[in-house]
Order: C-alpha cells, then sequence, then structure tokens
C-alpha cells in the first residue's frame, strides 16, 4: 500500500481527464483521414490508463501530515463532538481539582481541553533512551480499542506522514479505552471528525478519532474498556472507520511498538522509546478564539434586564450560556456583557473552569467563593 497527497492525485486527476480527452479527438481525427496505419494514439491512450489509474485509486492516508506542519489539523476551528442520543452526562465521574489530572507534572501542568497538540515539551530521555510502565499494580488490564481489522499502518517518512493506525469494520462497532485514564479532549476536528483523547497515568495519550458518537465528556475518568462511542461499518467510500493513535508528551510515535496488532495484546509491560521513536517537528499554534467561529448551531441564550453593582442606574444584558456552550461562543460575547452559568447537578468549580477554560481564581474572584461548596441553581458569573 503506498500513499499520495490531496494535491499530487487532485493534479493527476485532471491531467488524465484532459489526456483522454486529447486522445479521443484525435482518434476521431485519424479515422476520419483514414489513417489506419496509425496505430500509436489508442495504444498510448491505453498505456497511460493503466499507469496513471493506480495512483489515482491508491489509498491515501486519513491523516496526510507533512514536516512542516504536523498538526495543521489542531490549528483549524473546533466543533462539539456528536453525541449519542441518549447520552446522560449527570452521574458520570469526573475529575474535580488538578490532583485527579494523570502526569500533570509531567506536562508541565498543561491541561489542554482545546487542542491535541500546542505546546512543545522536552522528553526526558536517559541515555538516549525513555522506558514506561506500561500497567501497574491496581491498574485495569488493556484493552484493546476496537475489533475491527487494521487496514492502514503507521508510516514515519518526513513529509509524508501516516500519524497513527486505521481499522475497518463490517458492523457497527464500539470503541474503548486501552487504558485507565482520564479524558482530556472529546471535541470535533476537520479531518479527525468526532475525536477523544484520553490521558493515562503514566503520561501516554491515546487517540480515538472518526467516530460516529461519542459517549464520554471531558474530564471524565474512565476504565480500560469503558465506552468511548461508535463506528460504523467500512464502505467503499469510507475504508477506515477508526483512527488510532499513541502520543507522549504531546509527541506521536509508532502504536506498533505499544500494542501488538496481530494478537491483539500488549507489546510487553515496559516500552522503550528512543528519540528516533519521534519526529521533531515545530508546533503550529491554534488561532485566537476571537477568530474561531462555532459551526455547531447553539440554543439561543436567555436575555434579562439587570442592574449592574458598578452602575445601578444603568441596565445591561445578563447572558446565560446552555450547558455545552463553548470557550469560542464564550469569547465572542460583548465584553460589555457579563455571562452567567447556572449551576447543574454533580457539577463542580473545577469542572465549571474547564468547561469555560477559566481559572479557579478568575471564578472565585468574580463570585467571591471562599470554598468549594457550590450549590445546585446558584448563578455564577463567567465573565
Amino acid at each position: 500500500m503506498f500513499f499520495l497527497s490531496t494535491k499530487i492525485r487532485l493534479f493527476f486527476t485532471i491531467f488524465a481527464h484532459c489526456f483522454t480527452i486529447v486522445c479521443y479527438y484525435l482518434h476521431l481525427f485519424q479515422r476520419q483521414k483514414n489513417m489506419h496505419k496509425t496505430k500509436l494514439l489508442p495504444s498510448l491512450f491505453l498505456l497511460f490508463f493503466v499507469l496513471f489509474s493506480v495512483p489515482l485509486f491508491a489509498q491515501q492516508p486519513l491523516i496526510d501530515i507533512d514536516e512542516s506542519s504536523q498538526n495543521w489539523i489542531m490549528a483549524a476551528e473546533v466543533q462539539h463532538c456528536d453525541y449519542y442520543t441518549n447520552f446522560n452526562v449527570n452521574h458520570l465521574p469526573v475529575i474535580r481539582n488538578s490532583n485527579q489530572i494523570p502526569a500533570y507534572g509531567l506536562y508541565k501542568n498543561l491541561w489542554d481541553t482545546l487542542y491535541i497538540r500546542n505546546a512543545k515539551i522536552e522528553i526526558p530521555f536517559f541515555d538516549n533512551q525513555l522506558k514506561i510502565m506500561v500497567l501497574q499494580e491496581g491498574n485495569t488490564p488493556f484493552a484493546f480499542p476496537i475489533s475491527g481489522t487494521l487496514s492502514t499502518g503507521y508510516i514515519k517518512n518526513r513529509g509524508k506522514q501516516h500519524s497513527g493506525v486505521d481499522f475497518s469494520v463490517t458492523k457497527r462497532e464500539p470503541v474503548v479505552a486501552c487504558f485507565d485514564g482520564v479524558v482530556r479532549i472529546a471535541k470535533k476536528f476537520e479531518e479527525y471528525g468526532n475525536t477523544v483523547v484520553v490521558r493515562h497515568y503514566n503520561g501516554l495519550e491515546t487517540l480515538y478519532a472518526l467516530l460516529d458518537n461519542v459517549q464520554v465528556v471531558t474530564g471524565q475518568i474512565l476504565k480500560a474498556g469503558e465506552l468511548l462511542g461508535y463506528v460504523n461499518l467500512t464502505t467503499p467510500s469510507r475504508k477506515n472507520a477508526l483512527h488510532f493513535e499513541t502520543r507522549f508528551l504531546n509527541e506521536f510515535f509508532n502504536p506498533e511498538k505499544l500494542i501488538d496488532f496481530s494478537e491483539r495484546k500488549l507489546q510487553g509491560n515496559i516500552l522503550t522509546l528512543t528519540p528516533e521513536d519521534f519526529i521533531s517537528i515545530p508546533v503550529v499554534p491554534p488561532p485566537s478564539a476571537e477568530k474561531t467561529p462555532e459551526k455547531t448551531p447553539e440554543k439561543t441564550t436567555k436575555k434579562t434586564s439587570e442592574k449592574t453593582p458598578e452602575k445601578p442606574a444603568t441596565k445591561t444584558t445578563e447572558t446565560t450560556p446552555n450547558h455545552n456552550a463553548s470557550q469560542e461562543q464564550l469569547l465572542n460575547t460583548p465584553k460589555s456583557l457579563p455571562v452567567f452559568h447556572t449551576v447543574a447537578q454533580g457539577e463542580t468549580i473545577f469542572r465549571i473552569c474547564t468547561k469555560y477554560n477559566i481559572t479557579e481564581q478568575q471564578l472565585r474572584s468574580l463570585n467571591n467563593i471562599k470554598g468549594t461548596h457550590i450549590e445546585v441553581g446558584q448563578k455564577l458569573r463567567i465573565q
């Protein structure tokens, strides 16, 4: 199996069509002039079709990443993912403070819930090696992510990089977490589609893309084998059902270093990585939230009139976002309008801060919160 970028495939397609049209009209011209001795043009046409139709139908990697923009897709707009219709988030176990974030210190206190890779972190090699214990005592055993078959492998090649592996399925299949961990991202990206990123307690991260729907939320605590979402059957127009990646400190590496896909088990309990397992590529900075449009339609926000403490005689409009409101919508709200959030059942200060991408200090300062207790129905100012 070989891969071609979108631009090269488009060039071949246009060139093939143009050449075919030229050959066709020249052949008609030959027939009209009774030039029966010349059989060159039909032969050239047949040879061209055979040689160039192969690259046209060569399977393209789902996520084609070049050297200069390893994470260009991460700089595209972020959307809400497609949740399962009957998905209930009220009683899900979620982290309540930063102490519950896996490998928080190892990642320099970085817990980005919007972008898969937006910072370069130095990998702590020792003698050009890094050894990671995959499962520790008390961990849930490893779970293979999907029952489908491997359709596309990992390719490490500067300029033509397939950053993970792809699976195909013959029917609707569940996708599960490989290890214990916490959901860092449950979002929708341009080519990754519905994507879930889980950070594990040893610092590894696993990425599951192309999901038809998602059944986890950001900050949710998971055990290995727990459901993340579903993928649909593979069709001729959709060769890959699941794109799977393994990452460490924001850099991807070959998942086959960790998992034996033929035996559907771990390669071993000690993962050994070297600098050669990674490609050193600069980070593409994400766009500013103010310039990021939100494609997903949201419910209309409620507007009521309320007097502000600063200006008792002046009326201002209060905006109350719904529970699915994103950071982009929050930042697109005019700065003169205060934004409020009504506390729902099971929500915590940490969870609300994660939802709106603000710090606990900001939330406490805006609402004069001293302790950790908040009540259901309480209205908190976000902006």
